[in-house]
C-alpha cells in the first residue's frame, strides 16, 4: 500500500487519499498507519452494517 500511494502521488495531481475503515477493525486501521496514513477523527453513527449502526475512522495520507 504504502509504494501504492508513492506511485499515486508521483504519477498525478492527486493531493489526499484517504480511508475509511470500520472502527472496531484494527488490522485495517495498522495497515493504514503503517503505509504512512494518519488519523484523522472518529466518523460517529456513519455506516450501516448488517442492520447495525457503526462508527467509522477516517485515515489520510498527504503528498
Amino acid at each position: 500500500m504504502k509504494q501504492a500511494c508513492g506511485d499515486i502521488f508521483a504519477r498525478t495531481d492527486i493531493l489526499r487519499i484517504f480511508a475509511e475503515p470500520f472502527s472496531y477493525n484494527a488490522a485495517s486501521c495498522r495497515v493504514l498507519e503503517k503505509a504512512g496514513f494518519q488519523f484523522e477523527g472518529l466518523l460517529r453513527n456513519n455506516a450501516v452494517k448488517n442492520g447495525k449502526i457503526l462508527d467509522m475512522k477516517m485515515y489520510a495520507r498527504l503528498r
